[in-house]
């Protein structure tokens, strides 16, 4: 019985020499979802290549006689899962979701191996005059339920 850690095992053994990371695995009855990424965005080709690799590992396994195996990045609509995902994506919009379930929506500002910052905007209106505070967030990642980018089509 093949699992996750084999998987993982692979993936990160075809990745290694390369600035690509895995950011999930789902498996499940007949699927296996591989989800990758890199800094500048992942290309197709690279999808391409590991879903290859992992073909030809575990046809012998006859993993492939029950399943069938997707390779791709994370959607734009997938919530952040590792560090890189948060260092790839600062200056960008997100919306967290803490532990408590309190949202915060901001700015991402800095990222690193142990957590991150948000920078968040306020506005409120006092007797006809906008205020604006601005508030800087620290998370951990544990600290953390549930982090999505922003996606905004918006011209300015």
């Amino acid at each position: 019985m093949i699992g996750k850690e084999q998987i993982k095992n692979l993936v990160e053994q075809h990745i290694s020499n390369s600035d690509q990371f895995l950011v999930d695995i789902k498996l499940s009855p007949g699927r296996l979802a591989v989800f990758i990424d890199k800094p500048s965005g992942i290309t197709l080709e690279e999808c391409s290549s590991l879903s290859r690799h992992l073909t030809d590992k575990l046809e012998p396994e006859g993993f492939m006689e029950s399943h069938e195996i997707e390779v791709s990045s994370p959607g734009m609509d997938t919530p952040l899962l590792v560090p890189q995902q948060y260092m790839r994506r600062i200056g960008r919009e997100l919306r967290v979701f803490d532990k408590q379930n309190k949202e915060i929506k901001g700015v991402l500002q800095a990222a690193d191996e142990k957590g991150f910052e948000l920078l968040e905007k306020q506005i409120k209106k006092e007797k006809k005059t906008k205020i604006e505070s601005t508030y800087v967030h620290k998370f951990a990642y544990d600290d953390v339920r549930e982090t999505k980018l922003i996606v905004n089509f918006k011209t300015k």
